[in-house]
């Protein structure tokens, strides 16, 4: 049998097509922002049960050894719900200063008040950005073509998609980014700079009050703490800086109409907080005007991103993607 002769640059163009498309499906689970240099990765479409119940946190407590009263502030966790997320890709990293200086250089914006100038301190050029308000942190998506993450998706990239138990239903995902297990040593946090768990408010106003104000803010280089990884690949979600979400601060959506709120909602705790707020579920309001130095945020695009003609006012944003401005 005789076959048709082929030119070779046409075995080579189809080779360098196969090449390519490889190519493009071995990046479709990350993505680089050409703005302003930041790595995304792809968080897939799923489910999972968003906030927590009395049952799931009172191992959370014994296991932190928490103070029991604390519990009082998990209460706005509940009720527990199911959530379905779209697929989304977000920063791997909290947004840094370096990148937060790209973004002043070019738009005139005012850089954080410690700064005390044009430029942020020395030597913390990969650190996460912080003393940035709301507004602040939307300012720099629109420049960067991004948006904040709502909080179901913040909650979602934390935890990851719930597995089921044998009967089908959805199981809680871990406390933690890395697990259900309390580990001071894992991510950015007031224990882990004071060498040992702080238990007490009492214990923590003396550290945080103390001799770390030399140092301050005690954020860490992005990504100094691989081993508190979400499930999705993501860095730091877990302790270094809060971070801005694009929601109001509002009770989860039951019965009845939700209240009006004047505060925006973070999430992650930080390099000054215990493990009461490292929690995944945990949650954090604060004006949208509010500055301080452990407060900062990263962004997230639509795995197929929208085009709205301006920015939509938000109440809860759940996880559908808003406020775009392309």
């Amino acid at each position: 049998m005789t076959f048709p002769h082929r030119p070779v640059h046409t075995v080579l163009t189809l080779l360098l097509v196969w090449a390519w498309c490889s190519h493009a499906v071995a990046d479709d689970k990350t993505r680089t922002n050409r703005r302003d240099g930041a790595k995304m990765v792809l968080v897939p479409a799923g489910q999972f049960l968003m906030g927590s119940t009395p049952e799931d946190v009172g191992p959370q407590f014994t296991e932190t050894g928490l103070p029991v009263d604390w519990k009082k502030y998990t209460d706005d966790e509940a009720p527990r719900h199911t959530r379905s997320i779209d697929a989304f890709y977000m920063y791997r990293y909290e947004v840094t200063n370096s990148q937060y200086h790209k973004f002043t250089t070019a738009t005139g914006h005012r850089t954080p008040p410690h700064w005390k100038g044009p430029k942020y301190l020395k030597g913390r050029a990969d650190h996460p950005v912080v003393e940035v308000t709301w507004d602040d942190a939307t300012a720099y998506c629109r420049w960067a073509g991004t948006s904040l993450p709502s909080e179901a998706q913040w909650e979602y990239a934390a935890r990851g998609a719930a597995k089921k138990d044998a009967q089908g239903k959805l199981k809680p995902s871990p406390a933690f980014p890395w697990g259900n297990n309390w580990d001071r040593t894992l991510c950015n946090n007031s224990s882990y700079h004071f060498g040992s768990d702080l238990l007490s408010a009492k214990a923590w106003t003396k550290w945080y009050e103390g001799k770390q104000k030399v140092n301050y803010p005690l954020t860490t280089k992005v990504g100094s703490f691989p081993r508190s990884r979400s499930p999705f690949g993501i860095d730091d979600m877990a302790g270094n800086a809060w971070e801005w979400c694009l929601d109001y601060q509002l009770p989860y959506q039951t019965d009845t109409l939700p209240t009006k709120s004047t505060l925006r909602s973070r999430r992650g705790g930080s390099w000054a907080n215990v493990a009461l707020h490292l929690r995944s579920a945990d949650r954090q309001g604060a004006p949208a005007g509010n500055l301080n130095l452990y407060t900062g945020f990263r962004c997230v695009m639509p795995a197929d991103k929208p085009r709205t003609s301006g920015p939509v006012d938000v109440q809860q944003a759940g996880d559908r993607f808003v406020n775009f401005v392309l």
